[in-house]
């Protein structure tokens, strides 16, 4: 059944860039047409910060109760936002946004979601694990932000990008002092003994993900031991290199489809204050990569 929007119909967006394989509008409009609401989801690209700006300051006009953020933006879309929750003023990444009377609220889910999928997974809690993150950008802190919080004992951070590297690490240490250490990664995999001396590795880089960066891996699978929590933040392809690899060493992997379907509900959650169908979210997260 085609969509048709009334003058009541509420609207929530994506904004990033590129968005061409996000499948968060299939899982929110999925739930919408199960429960018959009138309310529409839909990604709207935005060409550098400016213009993301300006968009935002007039998202109430059109009946846009909220929006999601992805790549780029999730931490340059904070200067345009009226104010924080704890979460996402703590980690300095946004990637929910909420519309109330009193302006545009910045949350992130991001790191719940990540949470919830790990203990649904493996069974158990990250408290006094060691972690490694590939990467530094802002799904990069708002997961390692979730898991000091859960009492990961300690985190390594591998990047490229030495500014973004050391500014994960300084808002860190301002929040869970002695806790997080950086190296460069300059483009080559994680030093092997680096990967060998922690519990859970996590990848929040693009690497993997399906396009330009498939196929490739910020780990080199020798280095892998069995028994290790093995994570990737990508959820498309499900199954990237790195996992593959990962479950052939013996270890302990999680996907990204987890992690994007509970932050979603918890975004959904925020917007509308109900928890959507996270099962029929799941079906057809499913159903999509059957087809292609």
């Amino acid at each position: 059944m085609t969509f048709c929007p009334t003058p009541a119909t509420k609207y929530v967006v994506l904004f990033g860039n590129p968005l061409a394989h996000s499948l968060s509008a299939r899982l929110h409009n999925a739930v919408f047409r199960a429960w018959e609401w009138d309310c529409l989801y839909y990604p709207l690209e935005s060409d550098g910060a400016e213009a993301l700006g300006r968009i935002l300051s007039v998202l109430p006009l059109f009946h846009i109760v909220g929006a999601n953020v992805t790549m780029p933006y999730k931490e340059t879309v904070i200067p345009f936002l009226d104010r924080l929750d704890t979460g996402a003023a703590e980690c300095g990444a946004v990637n929910t946004i909420v519309v109330t009377a009193s302006g545009l609220v910045g949350h992130n889910t991001d790191g719940t979601g990540f949470l919830r999928s790990f203990k649904e997974t493996f069974g158990e809690s990250p408290e006094g694990k060691r972690l490694l993150v590939a990467g530094a950008g802002g799904a990069a802190k708002s997961l390692v932000f979730a898991l000091l919080r859960e009492g990961v004992e300690r985190v390594v951070v591998y990047n490229n990008n030495e500014a973004r590297a050391k500014g994960l690490v300084e808002r860190v240490e301002a929040f869970h002092p002695g806790k997080c250490v950086w190296h460069p990664l300059e483009g080559k995999p994680v030093p092997a003994a680096a990967v060998r001396e922690v519990d859970i590795l996590l990848n929040t880089t693009k690497m993997g993900m399906r396009g330009a960066f498939e196929g490739s891996s910020p780990f080199d699978p020798a280095s892998l031991r069995p028994g290790q929590f093995v994570c990737d933040a990508v959820y498309n392809p499900p199954e990237t290199r790195l996992l593959a690899e990962a479950a052939a060493a013996g270890c302990r992997t999680l996907g990204g489809e987890g992690m994007f379907l509970h932050q979603a509900a918890e975004a959904f959650s925020l917007w509308f204050g109900r928890r959507p169908d996270v099962d029929l979210m799941r079906d057809v997260f499913r159903a999509h990569f059957r087809t292609v």
